[in-house]
């Protein structure tokens, strides 16, 4: 499918056009980050346009997702002391059942990007609009450790405007990069892109309190990470005639 301003050919020529794509990231925690999280997913999209001579700007925003939480001792200073010394982290709900509640990461991350597509590096036999490309930018990541039980447990303690308190919302701006190789083909049904992707984002603690263990949280967070991106792409131009 491809729509635009002007009829061209992607088959010959490097060409101008917009594309948007969906995209999966594999997310390795560095530093602060890999203290509080293991492996997570972001999974988004990203609208970008391209020039005729490679260059290309992007908007780019993924959701955050995992279920390894690292953080040491993260809610030790609320579970039942009597439970902690057999090893068991658990609470007594309302009704008197014990549960331990599931953990997973929940958070976004946004960002403004810029890039360029080595043609001249191109596989053999493809157009010249695809090729490996450079990529950096800078954007915003937001994180939080979700505290999930089943509906039928009540428990105040992890409820409401207490739970503010316990799920190290953190946020904070950075720097991202990437390379890897965007194709895009000359019937425009198959246009993907393969790349490493890092992320270096200096954050802070959104709450400022942490109920859990009783002190303050001012610290200055280096929260990096290193992963691979995958992604589907679909330009939008409108094709010549002759093709």
């Amino acid at each position: 499918m491809t729509l635009t301003w002007a009829q061209q050919s992607i088959r010959d020529s490097a060409i101008h056009f917009f594309w948007p794509s969906v995209t999966y990231q594999g997310l390795f925690p560095q530093m602060d980050l890999a203290r509080r999280f293991g492996y997570s997913s972001a999974v988004g999209g990203e609208i970008a346009y391209k020039l005729r001579r490679g260059a290309y700007f992007a908007l780019q925003g993924a959701g955050l997702i995992g279920d390894k939480i690292v953080e040491p001792a993260f809610l030790e200073g609320l579970y039942l002391s009597s439970f902690q010394r057999v090893g068991l982290m658990a609470f007594i709900d309302e009704n008197g059942k014990i549960f331990t509640p599931a953990l997973r990461q929940r958070g976004w991350t946004a960002s403004i990007r810029v890039g360029y597509i080595l043609s001249a590096w191109r596989l053999p036999k493809q157009n010249p609009n695809c090729g490996p490309y450079i990529e950096i930018g800078v954007g915003y990541l937001s994180h939080r450790i979700l505290i999930d039980k089943a509906r039928s447990e009540r428990l105040p303690l992890l409820e409401g405007e207490y739970l503010k308190g316990l799920d190290r919302l953190t946020g904070g701006w950075g720097l991202t990069q990437s390379f890897g190789y965007r194709f895009f083909s000359n019937n425009g049904l198959i246009n993907f892109l393969l790349g490493i992707e890092a992320g270096q984002y200096f954050t802070r603690s959104l709450r400022g309190y942490l109920y859990d263990r009783g002190m303050r949280d001012r610290a200055r967070r280096r929260d990096f990470w290193g992963g691979v991106r995958v992604g589907w792409s679909l330009p939008l131009y409108e094709k010549a005639p002759a093709e």
